[in-house]
């Protein structure tokens, strides 16, 4: 099968993540997405974030209403940080009879060459940049290229539209109509955030 992985912290999950997943299945014919949260991200101030098992069980909410869409906890249920290449290496040994895509967006893709172990990462797996007109197609396809020129890597665009929504504003309380409804009920019966 074709699964691609959208990770990221989902401290929540909101409708631009499940759009980025939808462009990406659609475009590319995955046979599924995996949801797939941080457990120990590197990068983040874990005591600022929601308890992971809160930001899996709201992933879980919206893979209910959607049949191409599961969850992954592989992250959610290691001890280690989250390094995409540990995770990668982990899901292709967990599971050879599938053909992994990384779906990450244009943004991540500026700096992909400075993440831990970038070329493991592309050996491992077909990587998605989904551009949301935050970066011309000409300076995506340099970038590519540029990457492409320091190790193989096989990278394909995502065309998407812009949906400017941010986990940021929904912790603040802004753009809460962004949130599934299920996602949503989730928070305010858990009191997440302070709305």
């Amino acid at each position: 099968m074709k699964i691609g992985i959208l990770g990221g912290s989902f401290d929540p999950i909101h409708n631009g993540h499940i759009h980025m997943a939808i462009a990406s299945y659609e475009q590319y014919e995955l046979d599924k997405i995996w949801l797939m949260p941080n457990g120990h991200a590197p990068h983040k101030d874990e005591d600022r974030m929601v308890k992971a098992q809160h930001r899996l069980d709201m992933c879980n909410i919206v893979a209910k209403d959607y049949p191409f869409i599961d969850t992954c906890d592989i992250e959610v249920l290691s001890d280690e940080y989250s390094y995409t290449y540990l995770t990668m290496q982990k899901l292709n040994v967990l599971y050879p009879e599938h053909e992994f895509y990384f779906i990450m967006g244009a943004d991540s893709l500026d700096y992909f060459d400075k993440w831990r172990h970038p070329e493991i990462i592309s050996s491992l797996c077909h990587i998605l940049v989904v551009n949301r007109d935050e970066f011309s197609e000409a300076d995506l396809c340099d970038k590519i290229e540029q990457i492409q020129s320091i190790f193989p890597a096989n990278i394909s665009i995502v065309h998407c539209q812009k949906y400017d929504i941010s986990s940021t504003e929904i912790r603040n309380g802004i753009r809460l109509e962004e949130l599934p409804d299920g996602v949503r009920t989730y928070i305010e019966e858990h009191h997440l955030y302070n709305w």
